[in-house]
Parts: C-alpha cells; sequence; structure tokens
C-alpha cells in the first residue's frame, strides 16, 4: 500500500503501477484500496450472472461480457466491477459498459450500495446497474429511463426483464449451485 504522504496517483499512473503482488486493488480518490478475493456464493453468482449475459448476448456483436473489468469514473477513480456488458467495438480500456453487475458481500455491500452505485450512475453510457446480494436472494435492478432512474427489488424466485440483454433474467439461473 501507499504512504500517505505520497501524492494521489491518476487513473493512468495506476494502470501502470504494480505493488509486486497478486493484490487486487481500486482506486479511490488517487489511493489504491485492496480488495478482498470473492469468496463462496459471490464467485458462483459471478460465473451464473456471466453465463447468462453472454448466451443471450452471443448472437449480438459487437457486445461482450467482461468479469473483473476496470470502470475510469473521473482522472483519479477506477473502480472494478464485477461483471459488465459492453456493446461497442472499442477496445475494454476505451469502451463504457452498457449494464454493471455487482455482486454484494459484507464487506462491500455498503460502498457498493452507496458511492459505487452513484459513480456507475454518473456515465452516461451505463444503462442498468444489477445489485446482486450473496447472503439471500435479493436483486435492486436500476435501470436508466431518460434522465432519471428506475429501481425495482426482485426476490426468492422472481425474474427482471434486463433491457440490455433484451429478455428475462430468472433469480433462480443467478442463484444457481449458490447455497441460496
Amino acid at each position: 500500500m501507499r504512504d500517505s504522504a505520497e501524492k494521489p496517483m491518476t487513473v493512468d499512473e495506476f494502470m501502470r503501477w504494480d505493488d509486486g503482488t497478486d493484490t487486487r486493488y481500486e482506486l479511490d480518490e488517487g489511493v489504491p484500496m485492496a480488495m478482498a478475493p470473492p469468496a463462496g456464493p459471490h464467485s458462483v453468482i459471478v460465473a451464473n450472472a456471466t453465463g447468462i449475459c453472454w448466451s443471450q448476448l452471443r448472437e449480438r456483436s459487437p457486445c461482450r461480457t467482461a468479469n473483473e473489468v476496470g470502470v475510469r469514473i473521473s482522472a483519479r477513480t477506477y473502480w472494478q466491477a464485477d461483471l459488465a456488458v459492453i456493446c461497442s467495438s472499442l477496445d475494454l480500456e476505451e469502451a463504457l459498459p452498457s449494464l454493471i453487475v455487482e455482486v454484494l458481500s459484507p464487506s462491500t455491500r455498503t460502498h457498493d450500495l452507496g458511492r459505487k452505485l452513484l459513480d456507475y450512475q454518473s456515465l452516461p453510457a451505463v444503462q442498468e446497474i444489477w445489485l446482486i446480494d450473496s447472503e439471500c436472494r435479493w436483486l435492486q435492478h436500476w435501470r436508466r429511463e431518460g434522465d432519471h432512474w428506475r429501481v425495482q427489488d426482485f426476490v426468492g424466485s422472481s425474474s427482471l426483464t434486463s433491457p440490455t440483454l433484451e429478455g428475462e433474467v430468472a433469480l433462480d439461473e443467478l442463484y444457481r449451485n449458490s447455497g441460496l
């Protein structure tokens, strides 16, 4: 980690930075923040969401899924999304996602539901955000409608309609083999 007396990094500096470990980081206002590795249901849910998105997008080039994709928010803030759908022919480093998926863990819940959500909503390319709980069957679905965001909660075995995927997504499929 960095000495707090050092000057904050830009995203470009962060992209070149290497701390010599396998630790994953996000950049928060110029300060690298270590991320805990996904554990338990979190990684299963991400894998399921990736499979669902991929299967619904496989015939819709240039749309594609990307796991642990970096999302540039500003010159000094860069978040790692669990999953993103990108429907642009641009390189992953330059493209902005239209759908972002974050799986909420006990250690990330407050940050993901607060600051990260607001930052993602500030990006004009982002049209849809899924916040999926890793401790119970609950998904919060944010969808851009013009200049406003509409939010819906889904629980149990319900299904949501995804404009990005142009189809239905069942919570039973998102939570398959997760133990929830």
